[in-house]
């Protein structure tokens, strides 16, 4: 575990019950990405409030990813899989964060929805055979086996933003066993 509380150990994905585990996870922090989303009063889902971008900004902005990262994974498994600078990839950030600014939240709720059970399925019906070719993760500049890349955009990406929505809002991890008394 790192020091919000979230473990970041990848997983071997070997049998059906690792998926399905990794997929009720995906599924937990996306639930609670939403139910986050869904509480922050509507006249504030277009305040900078989150590192500078709004709520409807950075929903979209995971939804985007999202679509980018399955397409990419599905790009490696036919053998391509370029690199994209970390240059690049801040300034398509800084684009989407621009772009998606006024979104309406409740359609990107709509989509990421969506996205998730094509998520959830893809992991489900991926030949096994095919979790060490590689994808390149332009935040880390290495390349990922698809196994890690699975887990680093559709859980643990989606872990980190949560815990940016969770310090914004005053709800911080408490590790098992803490004690306030001094």
């Amino acid at each position: 575990m790192d020091e919000s509380g979230v473990s970041r150990e990848f997983r071997y994905l070997d049998t059906e019950a690792e998926r399905q585990d990794l997929v009720a996870d995906i599924r937990r922090v996306r639930q609670s990405v939403i139910q986050m989303a869904e509480n922050v009063p509507p006249e504030r889902h277009y305040e900078p409030r989150y590192h500078g971008w709004s709520l409807a900004a950075l929903l979209a902005h995971l939804n985007t990813i999202d679509n980018f990262a399955l397409f990419a994974i599905k790009l490696s498994l036919l053998g391509i899989h370029p690199p994209l600078s970390p240059n690049a990839l801040d300034q398509f950030n800084d684009l989407t964060a621009k772009l998606f600014h006024q979104r309406l939240v409740s359609t990107t709720i709509r989509q990421m929805r969506t996205n998730e059970k094509r998520i959830c399925d893809f992991i489900m019906t991926l030949p096994m055979g095919r979790f060490t070719r590689e994808v390149y993760h332009p935040p880390s500049r290495s390349y990922l086996t698809v196994e890690r890349a699975l887990q680093q955009y559709f859980l643990f990406h989606w872990q980190e933003h949560l815990q940016t929505m969770q310090r914004v809002e005053g709800i911080y991890y408490e590790p098992p066993g803490a004690s306030t008394e001094m």
